[in-house]
């Protein structure tokens, strides 16, 4: 086996970025194909917002793992690095340190003097700790406390880790932004999908749109961020479902609720 590099990505590498999301078959899959490439169409719009945010691991030419990242400062200048994924997807590499390597990377660039920060390192990271890790893998909260993070005040999916033990961070709170409804979104389910940094997530948006469609009835049309950036733009450059102009709060990962949603419209 060739030994783990770790590169940013740029836009030469962008596509690795995107791919490496990807599920089993997702070559033959047009929605996958889709999904990937909305990602790539995010890690180029990132790239020229941030410059370097993310990273690929690599196992000679084959990326095998990924981490992505943005900056956050608090009211008082806190400075901090984010977290948003960290991903190894094939099980036969688990446990074989990939994911570590990844975090020191971003560890060690963000210690060193940044743009994100006004030419000055950062004060410390975070990350989101998602829960629902798959058997035998090892789970996102337990990853990050042996890497000397501690959870947050307020947020059990977020967890800190100063640079300097005396760093207090206040984190900016999550923004809840709605997407406009236009007057075309009466009496049809529109699926906004935009540049996303998840794969699954598109996929999933694209595939909750077709079952809210059959389950009531109705006309699904697909606002694509790639193909109609006008029509995207329009509805706030947002992501989400509109069934009747009003935005869903479920998906299929949570199809219990996504049924009882439906049932109150």
């Amino acid at each position: 086996m060739s030994a783990t590099r770790i590169l940013p990505v740029a836009v030469r590498n962008a596509g690795d970025l995107a791919t490496i999301c990807a599920g089993e078959g997702a070559k033959s899959d047009p929605l996958w194909e889709r999904a990937t490439k909305a990602k790539r169409q995010w890690a180029r719009d990132r790239l020229a917002e941030l410059g370097t945010f993310a990273w690929v691991a690599y196992n000679g030419a084959d990326p095998i793992g990924m981490i992505q990242c943005h900056p956050d400062r608090d009211p008082m200048g806190v400075g901090v690095a984010i977290i948003d994924c960290l991903w190894v997807p094939k099980k036969s590499r688990w446990g074989r340190g990939i994911g570590s390597k990844l975090l020191a990377e971003v560890e060690t660039t963000m210690q060193r003097q940044h743009r994100w920060f006004d030419g000055k390192p950062a004060d410390g990271m975070a990350a989101i700790a998602f829960h629902g890790e798959a058997e035998g893998q090892q789970s996102a909260e337990s990853f990050y406390v042996h890497h000397g993070f501690v959870h947050v005040d307020g947020d059990p999916d977020l967890m800190f880790k100063p640079f300097l033990p005396e760093t207090v961070w206040t984190p900016t709170p999550r923004a809840v932004m709605t997407p406009t409804s236009l007057p075309d979104d009466q009496a049809r389910v529109t699926v906004l999908l935009g540049p996303l940094s998840c794969p699954f997530q598109y996929r999933i948006l694209s595939q909750t749109g077709t079952y809210v469609g059959e389950k009531l009835g109705m006309t699904v049309t697909e606002v694509d961020a790639v193909i109609d950036p006008e029509g995207y733009l329009a509805h706030g450059g947002l992501t989400g479902i509109l069934v009747n102009g009003r935005l869903l709060q479920h998906d299929l990962l949570r199809r219990e609720k996504l049924d009882e949603e439906l049932t109150g419209l």
